[in-house]
């Protein structure tokens, strides 16, 4: 049985990483609060995936973020969510929130940030394919739900690497 000690480690360490985790958190809000924009990479983005389509063998024309793909040029948006800067902040703040040494932390992020992004890409890729190949109407359910729920489970599997591999389940309790 689990002395009364180390359960009080435990929940002080649980909420030490919520209070961290938390205050990290705050510019991601402000960036959706305050609607900021990354017109930018969504528009390189947009050229990237459209290169790729292309090679792919489809008629893609850009104009800004906004691609028309296929013979019916089928309208994407690449909005603001597509370039995958939610799932990569919240990896950041997962794991600087986490107890360790910064410089590991930078290390594991530096590998894992451009694997997620690389995962995104695809995401994005792939639901835009699918929507071609098996109609529009399968488009919303494609990415906002399968999809979604995919990059949430990849992205707490990442953090879960995080973790093992610095030994953080058995930290907690020191």
């Amino acid at each position: 049985m689990v002395e009364e000690s180390q359960k009080k480690k435990v929940v002080k360490n649980v909420f030490l990483f919520l209070i961290k985790f938390n205050l990290l958190l705050i510019p991601f809000y402000v960036i959706i609060y305050m609607d900021i924009d990354f017109y930018t990479l969504q528009t390189l983005f947009a050229h990237i995936l459209s290169l790729v389509l292309r090679l792919l063998g489809y008629k893609v024309s850009v104009s800004g973020f906004f691609m028309f793909v296929g013979d019916e040029e089928l309208p994407i948006d690449i909005s603001r969510d597509c370039i995958g800067w939610k799932s990569t902040y919240s990896l950041f703040a997962l794991v600087l929130a986490t107890k360790g040494k910064l410089k590991e932390k930078l290390k594991f992020l530096l590998i894992w940030i451009p694997v997620l992004l690389i995962l995104n890409f695809f995401r994005v890729l792939l639901t835009i394919i699918c929507g071609l190949l098996f109609g529009v109407e399968y488009l919303e359910l494609i990415h906002a739900f399968i999809w979604q729920v995919i990059m949430m489970f990849v992205l707490l599997g990442i953090w879960y690497i995080w973790l093992r591999s610095t030994g953080y389940s058995k930290r907690v309790k020191e």
